[in-house]
């Protein structure tokens, strides 16, 4: 048996690398922008619970100071 040369090679061609390289970069170009977007998400809802939490917490010392307000107001009506 006598093996016969192909005319065309066998394995990866340039034009296969190239197109790879492309696709390749044309995920990273649609998928890094999501990624950072989700991230700055991310952190912006962490920092506006904690702002929720802060907040609440002030209401509830309001409320805890108007008693105490309205305490002192009757004592002075009263004398």
């Amino acid at each position: 048996m006598v093996r016969q040369k192909h005319s065309k090679e066998n394995g990866i061609s340039k034009g296969m690398i190239l197109i790879s390289i492309m696709l390749s970069s044309l995920v990273l170009l649609l998928t890094i922008p999501n990624i950072y977007l989700d991230n700055q998400i991310y952190y912006k809802s962490r920092k506006l619970a904690q702002l929720k939490k802060v907040k609440i917490m002030l209401e509830e010392e309001q409320a805890i100071i108007k008693r105490r307000l309205e305490v002192i107001n009757v004592k002075e009506n009263f004398r």
